[in-house]
């Protein structure tokens, strides 16, 4: 009769649970006051699957539901119950990850860390799922600005049999935005060097000079701030750094185009539309990108 008893609780309190989704209830600091993983497990350890897919379709409903920053950062706490439940659940830890982030405009996202918290989750579970790994790539180079471990990761997913073959040149940009040109240079020489074809060959050889150019772009950068915080404002041009002391001399650029100083305070050439960055979806009201101008000065350099 006992062993009928305890065969029966369990099965009455499943019923109670899936015969009406509760309110979610916020714990006192925040995040929703969900049942714990291991009590579920616990109570219902014949029926764990039925559970799990219970509270994944609470998942799928507060996505649909969501419009507040606080709604959609309540996505996480079932996420994670979900995936507590059934670790290799992929679409758990990808939907959320995915729609947990909300723009509040002007480049800023809330709830990031969360999202990719979810996602580091899920590679700890699935290391070879590469929808989790590229999700996380765009967490870490669109909103935490990690742009090397972003390109560590997306490096590591042009090594797949079947990976676009654009996931390498992403990882060159990657690396030199980050900073790391040796990383950024090898790469790109390796797949110079092992092209296939020869329009892969003059692509890389290409971003090799774009890198190399990246590299001095940053050094005369450097130049402009230290010229800008002794003297209080921007140099008239590129040659008012070397006759300050700030550079030896007006590098050539590795792409043969002329450099100049930006509006925006910056060193550009007209060998190339853009520095070599992930570029920001920022458009003027008429649709067209926002590019950099040149300083308007008498110095023949700072001409486009």
């Amino acid at each position: 009769m006992d062993k009928v008893y305890l065969r029966f609780v369990p099965g009455v309190l499943l019923v109670a649970l899936l015969s009406a989704p509760p309110r979610p209830v916020s714990r006192q600091g925040g995040g929703l006051l969900l049942p714990r993983p291991g009590l579920l497990k616990t109570l219902f350890r014949s029926q764990q699957g039925l559970v799990t897919d219970y509270f994944w379709v609470l998942l799928i409903n507060r996505i649909g539901a969501a419009s507040r920053p606080s709604e959609y950062r309540q996505i996480y706490d079932y996420a994670d119950l979900v995936t507590d439940l059934d670790p290799t659940f992929w679409q758990a830890y990808f939907y959320s990850g995915l729609t947990i982030p909300v723009h509040l405009g002007k480049g800023d996202y809330v709830n990031v860390e969360e999202s990719s918290a979810i996602l580091r989750k899920g590679l700890k579970h699935l290391p070879d799922n590469q929808r989790l790994s590229f999700q996380l790539a765009y967490n870490l180079m669109f909103f935490e600005k990690k742009y090397k471990e972003a390109a560590d990761i997306i490096q590591e997913l042009s090594r797949r049999p079947d990976a676009p073959s654009w996931y390498s040149a992403l990882a060159t940009r990657l690396y030199a935005q980050s900073g790391d040109f040796d990383s950024s240079l090898s790469l790109s020489m390796a797949l110079r060097d092992g092209a296939e074809d020869e329009e892969s060959r003059e692509f890389y050889a290409h971003r090799v000079q774009e890198i190399l150019q990246e590299r001095l772009l940053r050094t005369i950068d450097e130049a402009i701030t230290r010229y800008r915080q002794r003297e209080g404002h921007l140099p008239d041009g590129l040659p008012a750094l070397v006759a300050s002391g700030d550079l030896a001399q007006l590098p050539a650029d590795p792409l043969g185009g002329r450099l100049f100083l930006g509006e925006d305070g910056r060193a550009y050439s007209d060998a190339a539309r853009f520095r070599m960055e992930l570029i920001q979806d920022e458009r003027t009201e008429d649709g067209e990108r926002l590019v950099p101008k040149p300083r308007v000065t008498n110095d023949d350099e700072s001409q486009p």
